[in-house]
């Protein structure tokens, strides 16, 4: 086990509905916190009657659900401004930018909820969702929806697994980081799709 990790579940162990609180909700403005790991640990201090299952529960989701806004209203106050900045580092003009937010625009309000089971895939879906002034009501909805099903898996693999938890959550954490990229890849396929289809209508037009 990892130092980071043994800080972590000595945390939790400690601190319990508190510290999971404050770790999730880090862990989803960007802090490099494992929120799986942290979660099912949680879920596995339940099985150990140290954790009330329905607080921890609502404690874990209002953490991550925090978070995930804390992310979005950074992404919508400074996200913009600060891709213009380093826009020439990433040599992006205002055309490839613009046409960046009219795709999250058409498709990454679908894919705020399933983008929780994915590492580094769920913070994406925050800033960008900012970025791009998805309307808020709609977002905290999916993100609250989100929230839930995510904590309310890895808490109840935990408490199921028991003793087994950790070693489940490494063969777990490994194939959920592989769908990250999988995942991405394909929104990207879905973005590159849609602007050759709006290329053709254009010429279609034209002609």
């Amino acid at each position: 086990m990892h130092g980071l990790e043994q800080y972590l579940m000595d945390i939790i162990y400690n601190y319990r509905y508190t510290g999971l609180f404050i770790l999730l909700t880090g862990g989803m403005v960007g802090i490099p916190v494992p929120d799986e790991f942290l979660m099912t640990f949680s879920g596995f201090q339940i099985s150990l009657g140290r954790m009330n299952f329905g607080k921890t529960l609502l404690v874990a989701t209002l953490g991550s659900f925090l978070g995930m806004n804390l992310s979005y209203w950074i992404g919508r106050r400074l996200g913009i401004p600060f891709l213009h900045k380093i826009s020439p580092i990433l040599h992006l003009n205002e055309r490839k930018i613009a046409r960046a937010e009219h795709w999250f625009q058409r498709f990454g309000d679908r894919l705020i909820v399933i983008g929780y089971f994915f590492p580094g895939f769920r913070h994406f879906t925050a800033y960008f969702s900012g970025i791009s002034e998805l309307h808020y009501g709609r977002y905290a909805t999916l993100a609250g929806v989100g929230a839930f099903l995510w904590t309310l898996t890895f808490i109840t693999l935990g408490r199921i697994l028991g003793g087994h938890w950790e070693k489940i959550l490494y063969i777990l954490h490994h194939y959920l980081a592989r769908g990250g990229i999988i995942l991405a890849l394909i929104v990207f396929l879905i973005y590159l799709y849609s602007v050759k289809r709006g290329r053709l209508s254009r010429e279609d037009r034209i002609e």
